[in-house]
């Protein structure tokens, strides 16, 4: 090998060796590769402590400065940053540029470390937040949106309708509006959001209540105003029925629209019917408001759900053509079957409950009418009672037999003056109520008439 090729030999080998030794030392030093930022702020060149100082000063005095403002309909909310525990995570952002020139063996920390200097490297400053205090917040907000919506009422004003207007309800999405927050808070962003806040429309509107133009049925009964606790009873009762609306597909229920017939709700003590004997009772009345209305749904042609018959027969109404309710076991319950709101109207007059219920009447022409028939009649006994106290031929009927029966009911449609339809309805039975009468066995004197007349007193 010449003299001039070993000169060159070594001129290389100084210059590797040199360019070892310079990367050696630079890799081998305490300050982060040139050309490094975090989140745009330059740290390059220093240490870690320096850089630490850098981040803080610039982020951290920023922070409080950070907010977003929350807008809906005019009204503004400020969330502030520094009010849901919002901090930035210096130490892994630190480490991850601190870590630039320092992985794998020399060969690859220095090539590293000659593309650092080429390019820029920008590493993300993470941070974390307490979720839990903005969802708080959120759900604060909600308190002040959310609204209930109120549906469109119907009342029955001097034979007119009178409809007032619905309106919608609303209700913060309170997910949506974290995952905007949660976005806005990732990005660093001073901005204004939009709250996203859902309509809830009316159950029940204007257009609805405008189909009820038509009298669907119409039932009334009698009963003696003279008994003042049974008639306030009726008229109790009566008004809480009154002014109710049904939408298409419910059933209504008596017991849960009167609600339980109470002393502390105002019903009095009255005769009610139990175990087959009238005796007095809390409510007494309410049972003939329950078979008015009852006749009245028949007469409309909506669905019986649920309706039980009294023991006895009823002074007010015919055979079959009763309803009774007792606490909440024993329940007059119908159904809309009709595609449009029905209207239930009750008043009580003088002597008199009549209920009417409204509608959408598209059938003009279709007449209800409702059928009872007797099946069978079951005769009451009669008991006996001599009484040494009564002069022979004397009776006195203390309780008066009723007899009992067993009656189907039926409900026929009536199109163009011809049946259409018969619906059978319930079969009911009535229980026969014996009857006891006490017969005088004392003998009569002789200086007392003894013409063959009877004398006969009857109690109720």
């Amino acid at each position: 090998m010449s003299g001039g090729s070993k000169k060159v030999i070594a001129a290389v080998a100084f210059t590797i060796g040199l360019v070892i030794i310079s990367a050696i030392i630079f890799l081998s030093g305490e300050k982060i590769a040139p050309n490094v930022s975090i989140d745009g702020l330059d740290v390059g060149k220093m240490t870690l402590e320096e850089a630490r100082d850098h981040l803080q000063n610039y982020f951290g005095n920023n922070l409080k400065d950070l907010y977003m403002t929350l807008e809906y309909e005019g009204k503004t909310w400020q969330l502030n940053y520094n009010e849901i525990n919002y901090n930035y995570d210096y130490d892994r952002a630190l480490a991850q540029a601190y870590s630039i020139t320092r992985r794998g063996n020399l060969f690859k920390r220095y090539i590293d470390s000659i593309k650092v200097r080429m390019s820029k490297t920008d590493i993300s400053l993470y941070f974390s937040y307490d979720s839990e205090s903005v969802k708080k917040f959120i759900s604060n907000i909600a308190k002040e949106i959310n609204t209930e919506p109120i549906d469109a009422t119907i009342r029955l004003v001097s034979g007119k309708f009178q409809i007032t207007d619905e309106k919608p309800g609303s209700s913060l999405n309170e997910k949506k509006a974290f995952e905007m927050i949660d976005s806005a808070i990732k990005s660093k962003s001073i901005t204004t959001i939009q709250l996203p806040v859902d309509k809830i429309e009316a159950a029940i509107t204007r257009a609805d209540l405008s189909n009820i133009t038509d009298k669907l049925g119409e039932f009334s009964t009698r009963f003696n105003a003279a008994n003042e606790a049974r008639t306030y009873n009726i008229k109790l009762a009566t008004k809480s029925v009154t002014d109710v609306l049904v939408k298409p597909g419910e059933v209504f229920s008596l017991n849960k629209t009167i609600g339980p017939r109470l002393a502390k709700y105002g019903y009095r003590v009255a005769k009610v019917l139990i175990n087959n004997e009238y005796v007095d009772g809390i409510g007494g009345g309410v049972c003939q408001v329950s078979t008015t209305l009852y006749n009245a749904a028949l007469l409309a042609n909506l669905k019986i759900v649920e309706r039980r018959n009294h023991s006895l027969p009823s002074s007010y109404i015919g055979l079959g053509r009763d309803a009774t309710i007792s606490g909440d076991y024993i329940d007059l319950k119908f159904m809309n079957n009709t595609p449009y709101p029905i209207y239930i109207y009750g008043e009580v007059a003088g002597n008199q409950v009549k209920f009417s219920i409204y509608g959408k009447n598209e059938n003009k022409g279709r007449e209800i009418r409702i059928k009872t028939e007797v099946l069978k009649k079951i005769e009451p006994k009669i008991k006996i009672i001599e009484d040494k106290t009564l002069p022979v031929g004397t009776k006195i009927v203390e309780k008066k037999p009723i007899p009992g029966y067993v009656v189907r009911s039926y409900r026929i449609i009536v199109e163009n003056g011809k049946e259409v339809l018969v619906e059978p309805l319930f079969t009911d039975t009535y229980r026969a109520s014996d009857g006891v009468t006490r017969v005088g066995t004392k003998p009569i004197a002789k200086e007392e008439s003894t013409d063959n007349n009877q004398s006969e007193k009857v109690e109720n």
